[in-house]
């Protein structure tokens, strides 16, 4: 895509890894005109690669900081795809250690699955306590400006 404009850049978040501009290409100036683009340092294509370089060295103007909605839809946007994380790997711990709970209840467990229940369990129990952290992320005091994001269990 040919860039034949690109104006008003602004920061999608606090970190400064993406920002939305208004562009136009010479591919779609005709059909589309003017359009909303986001760009970044690892864009999969060359012209958002090179929007993100040009708006970083100011061609486009300053870069206006994100405003309190659009940092919220961002960390929202986040917390939902780490919570949706958490609950799968839950659900497939809740899934083993039941597995596990059984065989011992039905004398049938083995040494391995004697010995991976407490540390199923300790495993599920990091998994939760992350999901429920992520859940509190908007009642930080800095919320959305500085997020002290939970560390990801292994």
């Amino acid at each position: 895509m040919t860039i034949v404009s690109a104006r008003q850049p602004c920061w999608n978040d606090v970190e400064h890894t993406s920002l939305n501009l208004l562009v136009t290409f010479e591919e779609t100036s005709d059909s589309l005109g003017e359009i909303p683009f986001t760009a970044s340092p690892k864009d999969p294509e060359p012209h958002g690669r090179e929007l993100f370089e040009r708006a970083v060295a100011l061609e486009y103007g300053e870069i206006a900081e994100p405003d309190e909605e659009t940092l919220k839809d961002a960390v929202r946007m986040k917390t939902s795809g780490l919570s949706a994380l958490a609950s799968s790997m839950i659900a497939k711990l809740q899934s083993d250690l039941s597995t596990l709970q059984d065989s011992v209840a039905l004398g049938m467990a083995t040494d391995e699955e004697i010995t991976q229940l407490p540390m199923t369990q300790a495993q599920l129990d990091r998994w939760r306590k992350y999901r429920v952290l992520l859940s509190r992320i908007e009642s930080q005091p800095a919320f959305p400006r500085a997020i002290d994001w939970p560390t990801q269990p292994e």
